[in-house]
C-alpha cells in the first residue's frame, strides 16, 4: 500500500519545497519527514538530483538508522528498508544526511495493505534556526577513527550524515524543532569561502543564501526565495567565520575590511530580527575545528557593538582547538552538550522557554 507525501500522515521539517505536494523536495541537510504506521514492512520512494559524485539520505525505524545510497534519477526509486517489524506502531523518519551534494523528492513510503499511517505527535519546546558551514551541516561526523585528525582523503561524503550534527543532536536534547540551513565551505561574504568554487567570481556567501529556499545556483531550480512566515525560531544560531579567509587571507585582515564583515553580520542579524520576533534571541558561535581565533574576537566585538541582551556570542571551552578535520559524532556531541546547557540557561534566566 502506498501512501503518497502529501498524505497529512506525515509532518515535515526544514526549507522544503513544496511546490508539488507530492514529491517535496528537500533541499537543506537535516530537512526530514516523520510519520507512524502499522505493519510488517516499510519502503520509500524518492526521487535524486545529484550534484556532486555520492550522494545518500537517511531513514530511521524505531530509531534504528539506515543508510540509502542513491543513483542520480529523474525516476522514481523505492528502497525496502530491512526492518525487523513486529506488530504495534512503529515511527519512521526519513532525513537529508547532505547539504549540496544532491537534493531529493520524498515521494511517499510504502507498508502492508490496512495498515494504519499517522502523523506523530510534536510538542515542541523551542524552535531553533542554524545558519551555518560544514560542521553545522555535519559533513564527515561519521569519520569515527579520525577524531581530532585530519578528514580521510577524497571521502567525497561518503562519512556526511546531519543527524550527527550538533544543531539536530541540540535538537533531539532540547526537544526543539530545528532548520538547519547549513553548507559546507560557505562564508559571510560572496567571492569568500568555498560554497560554488574555486572560481572566486561564482563563490557565494550567506549574504546571498540565508533568505533563500533553494540556495545552489547551478541546482536545476536556481535561487528560489523562502518565505519566512512559514518558521518563526526563538533561537537562531550563526556559525561562520571558519571559511572566511579563503581566498586571500591578508584582505581580511584590512581593518576597513573587517568592519565592512562585522557591519554586514549586523545588517543579517537585523534583517532576521525584523522577519522574526521581537523575543527571537540571536547566539554568534564558531565551532571546535581549528581556525584563526581573531574571528572569535571579531563575534565578541559585534556583541558589546550591539548591546543587545538577545544577542550573545558564545565560545567553546574547545573552539578552534579540537581538530584539524570536521568534528565527528563524539566533538559534535560534546558541542551539542555544551550549548543544549547554555541555552537552557539563557532561557530560563529570562523567565521564557
Amino acid at each position: 500500500m502506498k501512501i503518497t507525501a502529501d498524505n497529512k500522515a506525515f509532518v515535515y521539517t526544514g526549507r522544503i519545497d513544496f511546490e508539488n505536494p507530492a514529491e517535496p523536495l528537500m533541499i537543506y541537510a537535516g530537512s526530514m519527514a516523520e510519520t507512524k504506521f502499522t505493519g510488517s514492512s516499510i519502503g520509500i520512494y524518492v526521487k535524486n538530483q545529484s550534484m556532486s559524485v555520492y550522494s545518500a539520505i537517511g531513514v530511521l525505524v524505531d530509531n534504528v538508522q539506515y543508510k540509502i545510497e542513491l543513483s542520480d534519477s529523474d525516476y522514481e526509486q523505492f528502497f525496502e528498508i530491512p526492518a525487523v517489524l513486529n506488530e504495534g506502531e512503529h515511527a519512521l523518519t526519513v532525513f537529508k544526511r547532505q547539504a549540496a551534494a544532491h537534493y531529493f523528492r520524498f515521494c511517499g513510503i510504502e507498508t502492508d495493505d490496512g495498515a494504519a499511517v499517522f502523523a506523530p505527535e510534536k510538542n515542541y519546546s523551542l524552535k531553533i534556526d542554524v545558519y551555518g558551514d560544514s560542521v553545522s551541516a555535519g559533513e564527515v561526523t561519521e569519520a569515527f577513527n579520525y577524531e581530532g585528525c585530519c578528514d580521510p582523503e577524497d571521502h567525497n561524503g561518503f562519512y556526511d550524515n546531519s543527524w550527527f550534527s550538533y544543531p539536530l543532536i541540540l535538537g533531539r536534547r532540547l526537544n526543539a524543532q530545528v532548520y538547519d540551513n547549513s553548507q559546507g565551505g560557505i562564508a559571510l561574504f560572496d567571492k569568500t569561502g568555498y560554497f560554488c568554487g574555486p572560481d572566486r567570481e561564482t563563490l557565494r556567501g550567506v549574504e546571498s543564501t540565508y533568505d533563500k529556499l533553494s540556495y545552489v545556483p547551478y541546482s536545476r531550480q536556481g535561487l528560489t526565495e523562502w518565505d519566512f512566515s512559514r518558521f518563526t525560531p526563538d533561537l537562531v544560531i550563526i556559525a561562520v567565520g571558519q571559511n572566511d579567509p579563503n581566498p586571500c587571507e591578508e584582505e581580511t585582515k584590512d581593518e576597513k575590511y573587517i568592519r565592512k564583515w562585522k557591519d554586514k553580520y549586523k545588517e543579517i542579524i537585523a534583517d532576521l530580527k525584523s522577519k522574526y520576533s521581537k523575543n527571537t534571541r540571536f547566539l554568534m558561535i564558531l565551532t571546535v575545528l581549528m581556525h584563526y581565533p581573531r574571528w572569535d574576537s571579531y563575534l565578541e566585538e559585534i556583541q558589546e557593538e550591539l548591546n543587545d541582551d538577545t544577542v550573545r556570542h558564545y565560545t567553546f571551552r574547545r573552539c578552534g582547538t579540537a581538530t584539524p578535520g570536521h568534528p565527528r559524532l563524539t566533538e559534535q556531541t560534546e558541542m551539542a552538550e555544551e550549548l543544549s546547557t547554555y541555552i537552557r540557561n539563557w532561557f530560563e534566566a529570562g523567565g521564557n522557554k
